[in-house]
């Protein structure tokens, strides 16, 4: 079983000029966690997600990797973190996307379970080789669907 076997191969796509505004309503309308970013081309691009705009809304103190171990005394109201990403709203994707490693078309399943698990991530894009273009996405529910389907 390979990626080609595994993945969707239209998954939902934002481009370069899209706004996290337009990515956020794209991920609670249909319950993503990641959409790729592709160029007019289908370059794969990166990756927008929920991780994405969880960077976008908390305070520049939380996240920075060299500060706080203990974020407990952070007293935070939803009205700040809407305030942070009304702010941020008009802003493309790009400003915030997370490279993860991808798989290819031909990479082994087992492979593909191995990017999820050591990237902490619940999908992995599936970009060609020789022109890296986007073609498809392999999720971890694609993978539980398959396992579940051949041990039902």
């Amino acid at each position: 079983m390979t990626a080609k076997t595994l993945m969707n191969p239209n998954p939902m796509t934002l481009s370069p000029s899209d706004t996290v505004a337009i990515a956020a309503d794209r991920i609670l309308q249909h319950h993503l966690r990641h959409l790729p970013v592709v160029d007019a081309q289908g370059h794969y691009l990166g990756t927008f997600s929920v991780y994405s705009l969880l960077k976008l809304t908390l305070p520049k103190a939380v996240l920075d990797k060299h500060g706080l171990d203990n974020v407990s005394f952070v007293t935070e109201h939803v009205a700040h973190l809407a305030q942070r990403f009304g702010g941020r709203r008009d802003e493309p994707v790009t400003n915030w996307l997370n490279i993860h490693e991808v798989a290819h078309p031909e990479t082994p399943a087992m492979e593909i379970m191995l990017l999820m698990l050591h990237g902490r991530t619940t999908s992995v894009p599936v970009v060609n080789k020789e022109n890296g273009r986007l073609e498809g996405i392999v999720s971890f529910w694609d993978v539980l669907e398959k396992v579940r389907g051949e041990n039902a």
